[in-house]
This record gives structure tokens, C-alpha cells and sequence, in this order.
């Protein structure tokens, strides 16, 4: 039998309400040349007899016995998958049925790009929204530097150069793998993502980072250690307040006084002037990444009011030119002192 050219790998743990209807997700797509790896870490609910009663012979099922962790079980799949490529596809979210053959010709016709992400869609009962994520190389390592820039669940891989690089996740983190992995993935072999939302993520509450809400120490815990390898990469060795500053930049988190928030904008500042030492990154991609960081966190502030919004239209020049609708935006947020992000 031939090897086939995709391998899909289906991390499940906990999983049963939406499994089934992920399977099929990853069955209806339009490329049919894959074997699909679902991967049980120690399930306590029936997704295991799902995965059990699975027919179609692409699907290969596989079982950790006991819960070890989500990097544990992307590593296993790392080495289980038999394809030219490797996806994921998380166990409770959908795909566009095309997801695999436009990844596939993103492939084809740019070989020198070693992991393909794409945009998603989060949603839930009652909404939906796209998330977006740069789409070229630098930008996704400059942007690597605050925040996750490639979703890991639409990412695609050319496996064999994974395995050449080296590539795994740190089994350290409970959350964050993924950020961890491309960190690392963008030092090594150039990535990219595509402009377009081809995966659907569910915002239920079996997600890992929801399971994570509310328990901010033990993320910042899991967060600072890719915080300070960017940060010493810079030729910066972080105090504990710095990288407190640098977690609130890039998370949800939101900012109550006007100190607080310059003093963000400030360490943004820090970090370009650093890199014109460094050299880490392309100053351009850098300076572009800085002034949509800047706007995230004056929309993290807006509840201060309008001193955020002028404080704004004053130092983004220092990265790039102001975007009237964005700048409009920010107005009225500010206008309302609006208080959630």
C-alpha cells in the first residue's frame, strides 16, 4: 500500500459532543489521498467509543492509555504520521472542504515555504468572527515576538522538513505548545500563511485555553518561558516586571490607567530600539507589527478615555502612518470609555 501524501493528526481528549462532526469535517474533504490519525490522550468521556466505531480505513486510531498532555500527543503524531505533509484538526472544530487541496497547490507553487497556515473563523452559538494573522514570513516571526501568529490547527507542514529541523513541541507547556513551536519553526525554515479562512473554531468550553481562563498565573508561568528567549534573543534579560509588561501587551488583558498604558507603549519602543542593535528582526515587518501591537493595546485602554486617543495619534508615527479607519474606531472607543476588549 501506498503511503499517502497527507497525514492528518486529531489530538482528542474529552471530545465526544463534537467529534463525530470533526471526523467529518476532515471526510468530506475534496483531497482524498490522506490517513487521518486520531489520537485519544486519555479520554474520560465516550470519545473514545466514537473513535472506535470509525469505518472509513483512512482513519487510524491510536491511544496514549493516560492523559499526557497535548504536547505529548502533537509529538506522537509528529512521529506516527506517514505523509509528504502533515496537518492538524483539533476534535471539536469544522474545516472548509477545500482546506487541504489550497494548501496543498500554496505548496506546489512555493516551494521554498516549509508550514502553511491560513486564517479561521472562530465561533460559537451565537456569532462569528475571522481571525487574521500576517501572511509573509518576517511579519509572522516579528509578530511570534508578542502573540501566536500562525493558528496552529490550520497549519500544514512539509513533514520531512520538520524532521530535519529538528522540530517539536516543548512538553514543558500545557498551553502556548504551538506558540512555542513556530517560534522556534520561523528560526529555521520559512513559513507563511494564507489569506483566506479555511478552519472553523469553536469557542466551547473543552478548549485547552478556556480551560486555562481564570488561572492567569499559571498561563504567565507557561508564557514567560517563550517570552524570554525573544526577549534574550534581543540582547534583553528580562526582569519579572518587564515581562509582566510584555504578557499584558499580548494578551486579552486590559489596561485601567493611563500610566499603565504608556508605560506598555514605552517597552514597545524599547524593543524597535533594541532591535536596531540586534538585528532580530526585518525592520520594516518589525515596525509594521509594532503599530497594529500599539492599536491593540490603546483598544485594551479605551476605557481611560480620550487622553488614550490622543496619546495615540501622537506616537504611532514612531512605527507607521495612521489608518483613518482605525483611527476612527479608537475615537469612538475612547468617546465611550468602552470597557471590554
Amino acid at each position: 500500500m501506498n503511503e499517502p501524501t497527507l497525514s492528518v493528526i486529531m489530538p482528542v481528549y474529552n471530545g465526544e459532543r463534537y467529534l463525530q462532526e470533526a471526523i467529518d469535517s476532515v471526510l468530506k474533504q475534496n483531497f482524498t489521498d490522506f490517513e487521518l490519525i486520531a489520537i485519544d490522550d486519555g479520554s474520560t468521556d465516550g470519545s473514545n467509543e466514537i473513535l472506535k466505531g470509525q469505518s472509513d480505513p483512512r482513519i487510524r486510531v491510536l491511544s496514549n492509555g493516560i492523559n499526557k498532555g497535548i504536547s505529548f500527543t502533537r509529538n506522537r503524531g509528529l512521529d506516527e504520521a506517514k505523509g509528504e505533509f502533515l496537518a492538524w484538526m483539533d476534535c471539536d472544530d469544522l474545516i472548509a472542504p477545500d482546506r487541504f487541496k489550497k494548501q496543498l497547490a500554496f505548496f506546489k507553487t512555493h516551494p521554498q515555504v516549509g508550514i502553511c497556515g491560513t486564517w479561521l473563523t472562530r465561533f460559537d452559538e451565537r456569532k462569528s468572527e475571522v481571525s487574521k494573522s500576517p501572511l509573509e514570513h518576517e511579519a509572522i516571526k516579528a509578530m511570534l515576538l508578542f502573540k501566536p501568529a500562525i493558528w496552529n490547527a490550520t497549519a500544514m507542514y512539509r513533514l520531512n522538513w520538520i524532521k530535519e529541523a529538528n522540530l517539536s513541541f516543548d512538553p514543558r507547556l500545557a498551553v502556548a505548545e504551538d506558540f512555542d513551536f513556530y517560534w522556534e519553526a520561523c528560526r529555521k525554515l520559512p513559513v507563511a500563511n494564507l489569506p483566506e479562512s479555511l478552519y472553523y473554531y469553536r469557542d466551547s468550553d473543552s478548549s485547552i485555553m478556556k480551560r486555562f481562563d481564570g488561572a492567569e498565573e499559571r498561563s504567565f508561568s507557561i508564557h514567560k518561558i517563550i517570552y524570554e528567549k525573544s526577549l534574550r534573543e534581543l540582547g534583553i534579560t528580562p526582569t519579572e516586571d518587564q515581562l509582566r509588561i510584555h504578557r499584558s501587551i499580548g494578551s486579552t488583558y486590559l489596561f485601567q490607567t493611563y500610566r499603565s498604558y504608556k508605560e506598555a507603549f514605552e517597552w514597545l519602543v524599547y524593543l524597535q530600539e533594541k532591535n536596531k542593535i540586534q538585528k532580530i528582526y526585518d525592520s520594516d515587518a518589525l515596525s509594521e507589527i509594532l503599530g497594529s501591537i500599539f492599536f491593540f493595546l490603546s483598544k485594551k485602554s479605551s476605557q481611560v478615555g480620550l487622553p488614550v486617543f490622543f496619546y495615540y495619534l501622537k506616537e504611532l508615527k514612531k512605527f507607521y502612518p495612521a489608518d483613518l479607519y482605525q483611527t476612527t474606531k479608537l475615537l469612538i472607543r475612547c468617546l465611550i470609555k468602552y470597557r471590554r476588549f
